[in-house]
C-alpha cells in the first residue's frame, strides 16, 4: 500500500536527519552545486550508486538516469541546462554489465503492453516492432552501447568546444570501474573473458598497492601524533621544572630576609606557595578513511 511506502520513506528521512546532525560538514546544503563540474549519464538500475562507487557527497556532481544510459532528446535538454546554468565541463557515460536492456524481448513486451499504447506507436502491425525498437532502444552489448552514446554526444562539441566526453564501465558483481581505454579492447579482440580476467587481476594488484600506501600513511600520521605529544610532554616538563626552580629561589630569598630581621616575631609574614596548574594537553582525534575492500567473486 502507498501508506506503507510513505512510512518507509519518512522513517528513512529521519535516519537521514540523524546523519546530518552527526556530520553537518558532509551534508552542507549551502555549498555551491555541483562541487565538481561533472555530469554522469547512467542507467536507472538501482545497483548503480554513483555516490558510493566514487565516494562522493550529496551535491558533488550531477546525475542523469534512464534505462540503458541512452542519450535521448530529453537527456539533451537536461545536459544543456547543466552546461549553461551550472558550467558543466565533463560528461561521463556510465554503463554497467548485466544491464536489463540487453535482455529485453520486444515480442514478449508487445504482448504485455496495452493496445492503446501500441496504437499510439503505429497502426500498422508490420511496422510495430521497428517502432517499439525506436521507442525503447534495447541493445545487446553494454560496451558497444557506451561507445555509441559517446559518439552521439560528440554533437555537443560543435557548440561547446571545451566540453569533454568519455565513458566508464561498472561491474555490478565486483564493484570495479573501468575507463574507456580499458574496456574498448573487449570489443575488438578475441578471448574477451581472458582479457577481462586480466583487467580484474590488474585492478586487484593496484588495490593491494593502494591499501599498502594508505597503511604507510596511517603509520606515518600516527607517528607524527605520537612525536608531537612527546614533544608537548617534554616542553611541559621543562616549564614545570623552571617554575619549581623559580619557587625555590623565591623561598630562599624570603628565608634570608627573615634571618636578617631583628624582630622575627612581629613580622607576621607568611610565605604562600603558589599553586601550579598543569595545563591540559588536548590530543586531537585522528580520523583516517580506510576504503572498504571490495570482495571479488571468482570467475
Amino acid at each position: 500500500m502507498l501508506e506503507d511506502i510513505e512510512k518507509l520513506l519518512i522513517e528513512g528521512n529521519f535516519q537521514f536527519q540523524s546523519q546530518i546532525n552527526k556530520n553537518p560538514e558532509i551534508y552542507s546544503f549551502d555549498q555551491r552545486i555541483p562541487k565538481y563540474p561533472i555530469l554522469f549519464l547512467t542507467c536507472m538500475d538501482p545497483r548503480i550508486d554513483v555516490y558510493q562507487i566514487f565516494q562522493f557527497n550529496p551535491g558533488d556532481v550531477f546525475i542523469l538516469r534512464n534505462a540503458g544510459n541512452i542519450y535521448t532528446r530529453d537527456m539533451m535538454r537536461s545536459i544543456l541546462i547543466a552546461i549553461y546554468k551550472y558550467k558543466i565541463k565533463y560528461i561521463i557515460i556510465l554503463g554497467h554489465l548485466d544491464c536489463g536492456m540487453t535482455k529485453m524481448n520486444l515480442n514478449e513486451l508487445r504482448k504485455k503492453l496495452p493496445n492503446k499504447f501500441l496504437n499510439r506507436l503505429s497502426l500498422n502491425y508490420s511496422d510495430l516492432l521497428s517502432k517499439l525498437y525506436d521507442f525503447f532502444k534495447p541493445f545487446d552489448n553494454e560496451i558497444r552501447n557506451i561507445i555509441e552514446q559517446i559518439n552521439d554526444l560528440q554533437e555537443l562539441k560543435a557548440f561547446f568546444s571545451d566540453i569533454e566526453i568519455t565513458g566508464m564501465l561498472y561491474d555490478t558483481q565486483t564493484g570495479w570501474i573501468f575507463k574507456s581505454e580499458d574496456f574498448r579492447d573487449l570489443l575488438i579482440k578475441e578471448n574477451h573473458f581472458k582479457i577481462y580476467e586480466g583487467l580484474i587481476f590488474e585492478k586487484n594488484q593496484k588495490l593491494s598497492k593502494f591499501l599498502k600506501l594508505n597503511n604507510n600513511n596511517i603509520n606515518e600520521a600516527s607517528k607524527e601524533v605520537v612525536d608531537k605529544n612527546q614533544d608537548d610532554e617534554l616542553n611541559l616538563k621543562e616549564e614545570i621544572d623552571s617554575l619549581k626552580t623559580e619557587e625555590r629561589c623565591i623561598i630562599s630569598i624570603r628565608e634570608d630576609e627573615l634571618q636578617k630581621s631583628d624582630d622575627k616575631e612581629n613580622i607576621g609574614f607568611q610565605i604562600k606557595m603558589p599553586k601550579i596548574q598543569v595545563p591540559k594537553i588536548n590530543i586531537p582525534k585522528l580520523k583516517i578513511y580506510i576504503p572498504n575492500r571490495v570482495k571479488v567473486k571468482d570467475r
